[in-house]
């Protein structure tokens, strides 16, 4: 179950401009979470839906409970009393977000998209995994971004709640539970984007030599925290439309050479 919530923890999703009518939740009790928990009623729940960038991702579980299949909470307050997907005061940049972004609103066979550059943040939406009918559907410039944190609370493993810098947040989901996600890369740690001309002869020995490999049609290079490098190649000239883009990835040195990732590269 998903929540949209103000600071003081109100229900708000009736009050996002343009956003249609969506199905309404109630937290369980205490009783009743003890009894879901247990499998009293011979089925099990699939509640714990988060906020899709790509697609719905369930694990087994509700609101309130920590169930078999959900990991170790570390934010109870919002993971297990609560579980809001969209943090926003009056006027804060997560009441903006698209509708499409909540499964039980957005159109059947109808997909979202999550882009990011060095310089915004983008969400696209199309029908029928046609991606050459994509549009925006929202878009801000990465300074708004504040903090971007993975989490591992649900069965998936790779959500991303992306803080920004007006005290606001949303939760977002990966499209597959085995997805790593590796857009987010960009987002949790600084990165900059390294341009062909600005590499050493060594690192482009080794982009090329990567490229080869793969197959690849395009590869993007970016200088991590640490100071290692990474290469991600592209396979496919277009996106998939289930899964966007799946990259290759390689960690290189100063000189092209192969490194061990350090906390931050990934």
């Amino acid at each position: 179950m998903r929540w949209f919530r103000d600071t003081a923890r109100n229900d708000i999703q009736n009050d996002l401009p343009g956003w249609p009518e969506g199905p309404a939740f109630t937290i369980l009790s205490k009783s009743q979470r003890r009894t879901r928990a247990t499998g009293a009623f011979g089925v099990r729940a699939a509640a714990l839906a988060v906020l899709a960038a790509v697609e719905m991702v369930a694990a087994a579980g509700s609101v309130g409970s920590s169930p078999r299949g959900t990991g170790r909470s570390h934010d109870h307050e919002n993971e297990v009393d609560d579980f809001p997907v969209m943090w926003a005061g009056s006027d804060t940049l997560a009441r903006t977000l698209p509708w499409q972004l909540d499964p039980s609103r957005c159109p059947e066979n109808y997909r979202t998209h999550l882009v990011v550059t060095d310089r915004r943040i983008l969400v696209i939406g199309f029908p029928d995994d046609d991606t050459s009918q994509d549009e925006v559907l929202w878009q801000i410039d990465r300074d708004h971004v504040a903090n971007v944190e993975r989490r591992a609370f649900s069965k998936v493993g790779a959500e991303a709640v992306i803080t920004f810098t007006d005290g606001s947040w949303c939760r977002l989901a990966p499209p597959e539970a085995s997805d790593y996600w590796e857009v987010v890369r960009h987002l949790a740690y600084d990165s900059r984007l390294v341009p062909p001309e600005a590499l050493t002869p060594g690192q482009k020995e080794a982009v090329t030599a990567f490229s080869a490999e793969r197959h690849a049609h395009h590869a993007v290079v970016t200088q991590r925290p640490s100071g290692n490098f990474t290469v991600e190649v592209t396979t496919e000239l277009v996106p998939n439309p289930r899964r966007g883009v799946d990259p290759g990835l390689r960690i290189m040195g100063p000189d092209g050479e192969s490194v061990k990732f350090k906390p931050g590269d990934l």
